[in-house]
């Protein structure tokens, strides 16, 4: 029942994602600021899950995944909120470069990333299917913006999606490589 509540905090938290997106595109400065604070609600849930539930795995294991989650959650937050934010000349503009280069939505690759290796730590079915369940209001929220905001918001978003993968193409990738050393 908990992980019931838990879940539709997260999935609140991702509603609210989805009308700050709102907010951006019909210019309402104060909603914006305020429908903000549903990408820090959607994080609210794992913390109650590691202070409640105790993984039962090794300690070399749990060392293990941790790191790993602390590299997938850095990667999460420069990817989402500091990239286009340290890069010259973007604001208000499409960000093309690093990671959403080679993905339109990079942070939905580090999360799902992340959720896999949380369901890993906790070896548990019920935690699995929460990090699912918010895997995939991820999914449908980046859907949402992929095909209804983003296009309004940004009139070179059609050449930007003929460009780049939604989630991730080895080729694309292999293919900028080859492209930045010639």
């Amino acid at each position: 029942m908990e992980l019931i509540k838990l879940f539709l905090l997260g999935a609140i938290g991702y509603l609210l994602a989805g009308l700050y997106d709102v907010a951006i595109l019909h210019q309402k400065s104060l909603l914006k600021r305020i429908f903000f604070i549903g990408f820090f609600i959607t994080a609210v849930p794992y913390p109650i899950i590691f202070l409640t539930t105790k993984s039962p795995l090794s300690t070399l294991a749990i060392g293990i995944l941790l790191f790993l989650m602390l590299i997938f959650t850095l990667l999460l937050i420069y990817s989402v909120f500091l990239e286009f934010i340290i890069s010259p000349d973007t604001t208000g503009k499409l960000f093309r470069k690093g990671t959403y280069s080679f993905s339109r939505h990079p942070g939905f690759i580090w999360y799902t990333v992340i959720n896999i290796l949380i369901a890993i730590y906790f070896w548990n079915y019920q935690i699995a299917l929460l990090c699912l369940g918010y895997s995939i209001c991820n999914l449908l929220l980046i859907i949402v913006e992929d095909l209804i905001f983003f296009p309004r918001m940004f009139p070179e978003y059609a050449d930007y999606k003929k460009e780049t993968p939604f989630f991730l193409s080895l080729q694309n990738l292999t293919h900028r490589r080859k492209a930045r050393n010639d």
